[in-house]
């Protein structure tokens, strides 16, 4: 068992190490992107939202429908 658990702790403990040393080298650059896709998210879910609220998703969804294949709709439906 502690050899499993050395082996399954090591690459974590690699990858933990890695991420670290990225995140404090670009951490400026990586938050500066963060907050743009923070607010394009921001803006996705209104428009989803708007979306839900006035029936246009079940539009897309009948045309998304209609254009999948049959085996596809088969295989998502089935369970």
């Amino acid at each position: 068992m502690l050899v499993f658990g050395l082996g399954a702790a090591s690459p974590l403990l690699a990858i933990g190490a890695l991420s670290r040393e990225v995140l404090v080298r670009r951490g400026e650059r990586l938050l500066a992107i963060s907050k743009r896709l923070k607010a394009g998210l921001g803006i996705l879910l209104i428009l989803i939202g708007i979306s839900i609220a006035s029936g246009i998703d079940r539009s897309i969804e009948a045309g998304l429908l209609a254009a999948s294949p049959q085996w596809l709709t088969a295989l998502t439906t089935r369970f």
